[in-house]
């Protein structure tokens, strides 16, 4: 590695602002967005745009330098676009315009997140820099989770459900994230001329990987960070330094959840406090121990390495060995997937009335936890409306009007068959052109770089591949914490594939550079309104304030039912405004209960039974399928007819 003095020379001021403007909105997505939340996707998605647009009205005229975007970049840029603006065109054709809406937005964000590592493209120092700030960034990432989930006061949620999942919200992409880090601790820790306290960094961030992976108990994840390391190790000249880091943290994070698994207040399900604070300060002692076991073994292996290095035939020997085992494996786990394919195959398959339990037992389990039966129903939405998908964000009511038990979902996890079923072919190949463009990108650069730029672009490509893999088995979309940051990556790797030319300055455009602002004005609008929408909404005392709350979002049915309820004493108005959210997602259960509980309210029960009978139509075990129910009521009401074993007027609980 060059001395940091030559590698930020020529660096000016100016291009500090951008940068790091786009570190601290990777930070905040990765510490401050709650998981799938709308609220801080306003705010984050609001900063994205921001960067993005002042970033590109500076390089268009003339402060920054501008990347001269070449067919990779400008592939991946307009197929993420693209993609916004058929999910937005979909609300036009959309079962639920308002999810539609929704949906648009966050793919909108994803899109700047893309352009601003795009732009940033341009003045980066060196892949070295990406790689190092995603590697602290990471790591920071995971020392916060560990703590977490070692002072009960920081996330009280784990008494209920012990899964590591903070401060991401959702477990899985805690671990697609984890998955990321491996390549990026082993590109710290390879290289045998790099300085022994890197080399530590690498290994121990590796070993806080191994541990947070392994508390989210995500077999996927577990799966890919084997798949990575081993990527890496093949791509790797420096293979004996990367086996050695592998065994070292990944060694030593195994031997943290070992210990993790005997403690109940880290592992187990609806532990006290007290127990959990308890076994908290023992595994913080754990991992203090096993962290400074690491790196202390770390340093000394460097300082080995560099007083006696390994001769080429011993390297040859260990490499051939690693590889023999590597093999052996390999060749293991073909044989028994082979033998016990028909066995395996019916267990991922197996639908379960629920999904699998959160304990660490799930690791073993090859269940599909759901996901086979939840990728069937995404796949009949699409072959019931193969060219424009039935709107984006839409599969929760798919799934509710074909489901066989009371287990529902908002996602069909599977980012690319939930493009294919809500937007068609279309979406898919937007979504596809999107990936390849920055595979095609990743690749390029690759090519063009040499030494540790080189391993840092592999490292980086390893694990946007590793990303790509994941959306397969996941919703991965609705999660600005990991999409956000590692498009950010993608869309620097894809921007860097212009070449050396493209710190050149740009002719001024400043037209060009007044629309990127008012673009993203228009796109902060679009973000915004349905969030001060629901604002109002909470805080609404009256028809005038729900009246408002329509007219930021005039396509939510949850504003416009809501202002019904208040118009009771004129009728008409109100059954108006019930069939309006009939007619914006008629096949929505909850439109058609609503307009069938307000037409038994006033005793048109013929007009009840026919809009109870279509919310049971579109949700069997939603409230309408309640036994001796309103829909039963209203049957009796019109056919003097009531259910067997029924108390008569009397409803009773819900059931199947």
């Amino acid at each position: 590695m060059r001395p940091a003095g030559e590698r930020f020379a020529g660096f000016p001021p100016r291009f500090a602002a951008p940068t790091l403007a786009a570190a601290a909105l990777s930070l905040g997505a990765l510490f401050l967005s709650g998981g799938f939340d709308d609220t801080s996707l306003v705010w984050i998605g609001g900063l994205a745009l921001a960067i993005a647009a002042l970033t590109a009205a500076a390089a268009l005229m003339g402060p920054l330098p501008a990347p001269r975007i070449d067919a990779p970049a400008a592939a991946f840029l307009g197929c993420l676009f693209g993609l916004a603006a058929w999910a937005g065109l979909s609300t036009l054709w959309s079962i639920s315009p308002d999810r539609s809406w929704a949906y648009t937005n966050r793919t909108l964000v994803y899109a700047a997140f893309a352009l601003v590592g795009v732009l940033l493209s341009a003045f980066l120092p060196r892949v070295e820099a990406l790689a190092g700030a995603g590697a602290a960034l990471l790591g920071l990432l995971f020392g916060w989770a560990l703590l977490a989930k070692c002072v009960p006061a920081l996330f009280s949620d784990y008494g209920r459900v012990a899964r590591l999942r903070a401060p991401l919200g959702y477990w899985n992409e805690l671990a697609l994230l984890c998955v990321v880090a491996v390549p990026l601790a082993l590109w710290l820790a390879a290289p045998p001329g790099r300085r022994a306290i890197l080399r530590a960094a690498g290994a121990l961030l590796l070993f806080g990987a191994t541990v947070t992976l392994l508390l989210t108990y995500s077999r996927v994840g577990v799966v890919l960070a084997c798949l990575a390391a081993a990527a890496w190790v093949v791509l790797d000249r420096d293979r004996v330094e990367s086996l050695a880091t592998v065994a070292l943290g990944g060694g030593a994070g195994a031997a943290a959840f070992g210990i993790a698994l005997a403690l109940p207040g880290i592992t187990k399900d609806a532990q006290p406090r007290s127990v959990r604070a308890h076994d908290g300060w023992i595994f913080a002692l754990v991992l203090i121990g096993l962290g400074a076991l690491v790196v202390v073994t770390a340093l000394a292996v460097a300082r080995l390495e560099s007083r006696r290095p390994l001769g080429a035939d011993r390297r040859r020997r260990v490499e051939r060995v690693a590889g023999t085992a590597a093999v052996a494996v390999v060749l293991a786990g073909l044989a028994a997937s082979i033998v016990f394919s028909s066995r395996i195959w019916s267990e991922f398959t197996n639908p379960v009335s629920s999904q699998l339990s959160s304990s660490s037992g799930r690791i073993t389990s090859l269940n599909s936890s759901n996901r086979w039966r939840w990728w069937g129903e995404e796949w009949g939405a699409f072959t019931a409306h193969p060219a424009a998908g039935t709107g984006a964000g839409t599969f929760q009511l798919t799934d509710l009007r074909v489901r066989q038990s009371e287990l529902t979902t908002d996602e069909p996890h599977n980012t690319p068959l939930q493009f294919l079923g809500e937007l068609g072919i279309v979406g898919l190949l937007l979504y596809v052109g999107a990936a390849a463009a920055a595979a095609v990108a990743v690749v390029r650069a690759w090519r063009r770089a040499a030494g540790t730029e080189r391993a840092a672009v592999t490292a980086l490509g390893i694990g946007l591949a590793a990303f790509l893999a994941h959306t397969v088995v996941d919703m991965d979309w609705n999660y600005v914490a990991t999409c956000g940051p590692l498009l950010l990556v993608a869309g620097a790797l894809a921007g860097r594939s212009a070449g050396p030319d493209t710190r050149a300055v740009p002719v001024r455009r400043p037209l060009i550079a007044a629309g990127a602002v008012l673009f993203a004005l228009g796109a902060f609008y679009s973000l915004a309104a349905p969030w001060l929408a629901q604002r109002q909404l909470a805080s609404a005392v009256s028809a005038a304030d729900l009246k408002r709350a329509h007219s930021w979002d005039p396509l939510s049915t949850q504003v416009i039912m809501t202002w019904a309820a208040y118009e009771n004493a004129d009728p008409l108005r109100a059954e108006q405004l019930y069939h309006q959210a009939v007619s914006l997602e008629p096949q929505n259960s909850e439109t058609w209960y609503e307009l069938g509980q307000f037409y038994a309210d006033h005793g048109a029960w013929q007009l009840a039974y026919g809009a109870l009978g279509k919310a049971w139509t579109y949700n069997r075990f939603g409230p309408a399928g309640t036994r001796c129910g309103l829909l039963d009521q209203a049957r009796h009401k019109v056919f003097h007819v009531w259910p067997p074993n029924c108390p008569r007027g009397r409803p009773r609980a819900a059931t199947p």
